[in-house]
């Protein structure tokens, strides 16, 4: 008692600082109790939640009608999805087949100026992949137009591997058309005693139709680093893959394989690096000293000039980093057929 009469000022402060550690842990706890009782609550709703979720709709005509408005919300979305891709995708343009075998002919006589311009190397027999067809024609002209789409998309691969600064195409191979080999499917017909329409009430069984065609492309190149990142970018943007660049339209591609190997598969051995540093050291030759001028001699000029340092002996040579390399991609040229709009509900 003595000490707080003492300091009086210290057990004020003390005293005020215990009373507020008790109301502060009164509030903590009354706040942890609220808290435990709100956790309870929302576990507790989360689970009827999901139960509800997982129960089965009643058959009511509010809940049909709920359900069919969800659905046609979800059919429109998708329906302006694909209106979109097809707007973005380039058009079939009506070919016939001597058109498509004059367009090849000159989009390969283009392509090989293009590459030698470029210093890039071609296989000799190089037509895009199509070289059947430099001495015979399609079989129809709805199989010519579908090869006039695919062939564009072809020559857009290969200038973008031109542009990239490849070293060389090795190999360009690309999968065939389902209708090039065969003849266009048959109708059904109807049979005997066997209507072709469903009767009325009975709903017709649906059949799977194919949203996109893939298209496959098989390429093999010798390139280095560099040429080998800028050609992986530009194939995942539409805007370097476009069919020309004042149109809004791209070809879309995917690529579905990609092997990379080193043109050397070998590392160079001591004796090589040692070699090639002594060609390096015996190949850089002492600073000449300045030519001398006609109003003063040549002793004076080289003991004048300001010489620079003779360069220091080469100690490395790059190992590794320095090849090229050889990459085969498996590029497969998506497009989205007319089933990818949903039709409106009638």
């Amino acid at each position: 008692m003595d000490w707080i009469r003492e300091n009086k000022m210290i057990s004020t402060l003390a005293g005020v600082m215990a009373a507020g550690v008790l109301v502060l842990g009164y509030l903590l706890f009354e706040a942890w109790g609220g808290y435990s009782t709100a956790m309870d609550e929302y576990s507790a709703l989360g689970q009827q939640i999901a139960q509800i979720k997982g129960l089965a709709l009643a058959p009511t005509e509010q809940n049909l009608k709920a359900k069919q408005a969800l659905v046609d919300e979800y059919g429109a979305n998708v329906s302006k999805l694909g209106g979109a891709l097809l707007i973005l995708q380039p058009s079939s343009v009506p070919t016939k087949q001597a058109e498509f075998q004059t367009k090849l002919k000159d989009r390969v006589v283009q392509l090989k100026n293009l590459a030698q311009k470029q210093k890039v190397s071609l296989p000799p027999d190089f037509a895009l992949g199509f070289s059947e067809y430099l001495g015979t024609l399609p079989t129809s002209d709805r199989v010519a137009t579908e090869l006039s789409g695919y062939l564009d998309g072809v020559e857009a691969i290969v200038k973008l591997a031109v542009y990239s600064n490849v070293k060389s195409i090795d190999l360009l191979e690309r999968a065939s058309l389902a209708d090039e080999k065969q003849a266009a499917p048959r109708q059904p017909q109807a049979s005997a005693g066997r209507p072709a329409v469903a009767p009325p009430g009975i709903r017709p069984a649906v059949t799977s139709v194919s949203l996109i065609e893939k298209r496959n492309v098989s390429i093999v190149m010798t390139l280095d680093q560099a040429a080998l990142q800028l050609i992986l970018s530009r194939l995942a943007n539409p805007d370097d893959m476009k069919v020309r660049p004042e149109v809004d339209q791209s070809y879309f591609t995917s690529l579905r394989v990609l092997r990379v190997e080193n043109q050397t598969k070998e590392g160079p051995i001591r004796r090589d690096s040692s070699g090639a540093l002594s060609a390096d050291a015996a190949a850089t030759p002492p600073p000449a000293p300045p030519a001398p001028t006609e109003n003063q001699p040549a002793a004076d000029n080289a003991n004048k000039a300001l010489l620079p340092p003779p360069p220091a002996p080469a100690d490395s040579v790059p190992v590794i980093g320095q090849e090229l390399l050889k990459v085969q991609m498996e590029i497969d040229l998506v497009k989205f057929s007319d089933a990818i709009k949903v039709p409106a509900a009638p």
